[in-house]
């Protein structure tokens, strides 16, 4: 809180400020209170009928709504996406003395909305962590963003990505020589009078990866703040990072048949496209 710290009896809001050898440092703080991350934006999730996409004995997949983590965080209050598929399927499970188990294997950002896969044995963990780890899922994303001079329809991203915020700071991705290989294609689906209906698909699946590779070609999401996307299109509010997780597309860990689970898009951006920004 304001003016909880003080140094040599004088409150002090400089988080940077060097001490002096034997400086006596006091902090005043509410421990109910020192836990917890303040987001107004916290949402409590259910899963409902319609938001499975598909389930069966080892997999299912959910179409996640925008402003729920994927998983869990350092406050323990916060739901998360995993915790609202374990309480659904905790719900439906007949057998007490065996709890359901859930895996977690790729993420999806707090704002981004669409398609998410968990497995529900481990017994097809190794299956489903080689499927990402070699490239044989293909994730289709849809995104809205601003217009630029120059840009082809069809056109590919690739560079190193790496961490280039401070850790005290907003965590922001940025191109990094020595990061992580990153290739995204993209194509623009529709032109808009502000922006375009860009289609994404990631090769890799870095934090961040759309957004910064869009961004760095002049054509940062609406909303997203971060890397330089506006917060008004027109004479609209931009309610989120635009950016939907439309369709996975995978052999199943145990059939080895090629499955396509497409998420519907949700209403926010769907009522964007109709307005044609």
């Amino acid at each position: 809180m304001a003016g909880a710290v003080t140094v040599k009896g004088r409150i002090t809001r400089i988080a940077t400020l060097v001490l002096q050898p034997l400086s006596q440092v006091q902090v005043r703080l509410d421990p109910d209170k020192f836990a917890q991350e303040k987001d107004p934006g916290d949402l409590v999730y259910e899963v409902k009928s319609q938001d499975i996409l598909f389930e069966d004995d080892w997999i299912i997949l959910i179409n996640k709504p925008p402003g729920i983590p994927t998983e869990g965080t350092v406050v323990a209050t916060r739901d998360s996406l995993h915790g609202a598929v374990l309480r659904y399927l905790t719900k439906k499970n007949l057998n007490p003395d065996s709890p359901p188990y859930l895996g977690l294997h790729h993420r999806l950002d707090k704002e981004t909305s669409g398609v998410i896969l968990f497995t529900k044995d481990k017994g097809v963990n190794k299956a489903i962590h080689d499927m990402f780890l070699h490239h044989q899922a293909q994730k289709t994303y849809l995104a809205l963003c601003v217009k630029a001079p120059g840009v082809r329809s069809s056109f590919t991203v690739e560079n190193h990505l790496g961490r280039i915020s401070p850790k005290s700071t907003a965590a922001k991705w940025g191109a990094l020589a020595g990061g992580d290989w990153a290739k995204t294609d993209f194509q623009i689906l529709e032109t808009l009078k502000n922006g375009y209906l860009i289609q994404a698909m990631p090769l890799t699946g870095r934090t961040h990866q759309i957004r910064v590779h869009l961004a760095g070609v002049g054509l940062p999401l609406w909303g997203d703040e971060l890397y330089g996307g506006p917060m008004v299109v027109g004479e609209t509010k931009i309610p989120r990072v635009m950016l939907h997780a439309l369709k996975l597309t995978f052999p199943h860990p145990h059939t080895h048949e090629i499955m396509t689970i497409q998420a519907p898009l949700p209403p926010d951006f769907l009522a964007l496209l109709k307005k044609k920004q």
